[in-house]
């Protein structure tokens, strides 16, 4: 229900009950009288113009966003104001509904606090009503902008990551492919083509939350080739991919970012060169994607490899249940680890080229 139809349901209805209370009060006491119903009739109308005007004070000055120090006594007197509103007005009414059953002054002063406190406690309780909504709905707010902003900071931070292409990786794939012009022209033409599609899914990762495995796999593959070039016999590609995560959906650049900070911090410092793992396989309805390297782990979380938001990245697209590790597996061995859960539906691609038993390889470009 939207909720100036729920505040006015509630205005009426309310005040309705509250006046049919007092009415029945009334006619116990005095008996039936058509007059107890007009009088009703119009407590309740005057009690709903009051409150109502009173809501639009609340909320022309801003009083639900004071300090409490500063709304309770802009309560207190407004709420004996209202009840001096109401009292002013019944008062009139029932010296002249009780003229003949009673003699009593009601005008005197003991008469008019009764009747101002007798109002005072349902417009207190409406009072409270009012602004206990509007504390629940202002909390409600606050989270979700705060979730918002959260989101909106973490989708931000995953664009710049993974639209961020190493301009040392640009570099160097551009003096390798250069040197390789004229000796062995059509590996030129080769690399060429696959810089042009790391490129391609470098620009189209801010436009897409995620890739299928298979696809980011190619963008992979296309970046291992080119940095072979450069280290030769000094990188080894160890692959282990299993058919059934191809399907799996992965945040766009992130295996790549990860390989790269494999290569960088790993493969590219010892003399004799190392090795990049890459394997993939089922764990219950969760993908475990595993990429291990040569390497010392150089800090205690992934803050090192310039990987601070990808823990980020995974727990807005898949949730809680989705996980980033990195660690010290052995001496020499840095390992990285990614938990995705996947839909129960997931359609397995079989006939995906990189749909390969483990294997070793020493890429020849």
């Amino acid at each position: 229900m939207p909720r100036l139809k729920l505040y006015w349901t509630l205005q009426i209805f309310g005040w309705l009950a509250w006046l049919a209370n007092e009415a029945l009060i009334y006619v116990n006491t005095f008996g039936w009288s058509i007059d107890w119903f007009i009088a009703a009739d119009l407590n309740a109308a005057i009690a709903i113009l009051i409150t109502h005007n009173f809501r639009k004070i609340i909320k022309k000055y801003g009083w639900v966003e004071l300090p409490i120090n500063k709304v309770i006594p802009r309560i207190l007197i407004s709420v004996f104001v209202m009840s001096v509103i109401m009292a002013l007005v019944n008062i009139p009414l029932d010296s002249y509904l009780l003229s003949e059953k009673e003699h009593a002054n009601f005008w005197s002063l003991f008469f008019m606090l009764q009747y101002i406190f007798s109002f005072m406690k349902p417009l207190t309780i409406w009072t409270l009503f009012y602004y206990a909504s509007h504390y629940f709905q202002r909390k409600s707010e606050i989270e979700v902008e705060k979730v918002k902003l959260e989101s909106s900071i973490r989708e931000t931070e995953s664009k710049v990551l993974r639209a961020q292409m190493n301009p040392h990786f640009m570099f160097n794939a551009l003096n390798s492919i250069r040197a390789l012009i004229l000796e062995e022209p059509e590996k030129a033409q080769k690399a060429v083509t696959q810089l042009s599609n790391i490129l391609r899914s470098s620009l189209l990762a801010d436009r897409r939350k995620t890739v299928s495995l298979s696809e980011e796999l190619r963008t992979v593959e296309d970046y291992l080739a080119l940095e072979k070039i450069r280290y030769e016999e000094r990188l080894q590609i160890r692959k282990n991919i299993y058919p059934e995560t191809l399907s799996c959906q992965v945040p766009p650049m992130l295996l790549q970012t990860l390989v790269e900070n494999a290569i960088k911090h790993g493969v590219s410092k010892p003399v004799k060169g190392g090795f990049v793992s890459l394997e993939t396989k089922m764990n219950g309805n969760k993908v475990m994607i595993i990429i291990s390297n040569t390497g010392v782990l150089e800090t205690t979380d992934s803050g090192g490899f310039g990987l601070e938001n990808t823990a980020h990245r995974l727990e807005l697209l898949f949730g809680v249940e989705s996980k980033f590790k990195i660690y010290q597996a052995s001496k020499d061995v840095v390992t990285a680890e990614i938990t995705i859960p996947i839909p129960a539906q997931t359609v397995e691609d079989k006939e995906n080229p990189f749909a390969k038993i483990t294997q070793i390889v020493n890429l020849k470009v």
